[in-house]
């Protein structure tokens, strides 16, 4: 190797070193925080658009509506609150016994379970879950529908089983 070849080695040598030192800061910073920053972003709550009301006993309640997997997967987890007069009206393909539990959710909710809008099971005060195993709500009956409100909602709204709740899509559900 010639001495211009060795001193040429030798600049891309410390050119290297210098980008490493540069570089690898950066990379370890990254590599640090955006496991982090992902944990933070995966534990946001989702917001649905109102697409769907509810009304009983002269009171309406605004729905987001969950289908896709995720959506239904989600649900109301990392709610640290829930409006009076809102909730999440979760909506499956089929209908079948369905087992709901509380992982992950902050606030006590009422589950009203039904099958085509007619209320087939109400679990009331179903509390969020605080160390595993998680109970798990609902399952007796098939039902294709279940809303989520507030704790106490239902009964100050009268909703009882045999109840028809006739849900009034502001957006079209896909077929």
């Amino acid at each position: 190797m010639s001495f211009n070849q060795t001193k040429k080695a030798i600049n891309i040598e410390k050119l290297f070193l210098k980008f490493i030192n540069v570089v690898g800061p950066i990379a370890a910073i990254l590599l640090a925080t955006v496991p982090v920053a992902l944990s933070i972003y995966n534990r946001q709550p989702q917001q649905l658009p109102i697409s769907a009301t509810f009304t009983k006993n002269n009171q309406t309640i605004q729905l987001e509506v969950a289908r896709s997997r995720r959506e239904l997967a989600l649900g109301l987890k990392f709610r640290k609150s829930i409006s009076e007069n809102t909730g999440m009206l979760f909506v499956v393909d089929n209908a079948e016994p369905i087992r709901l539990w509380m992982k992950d959710t902050y606030v006590p909710l009422d589950m009203i379970f039904m099958r085509d809008g007619v209320v087939k099971d109400i679990v009331k005060n179903a509390t969020p879950c605080k160390k595993e195993p998680c109970p798990a709500y609902g399952g007796k009956l098939p039902a294709n529908q279940i809303i989520e409100i507030s704790s106490g909602k239902a009964q100050k709204l009268g909703i009882e089983v045999g109840d028809k709740l006739f849900i009034n899509y502001l957006i079209k559900p896909p077929k």
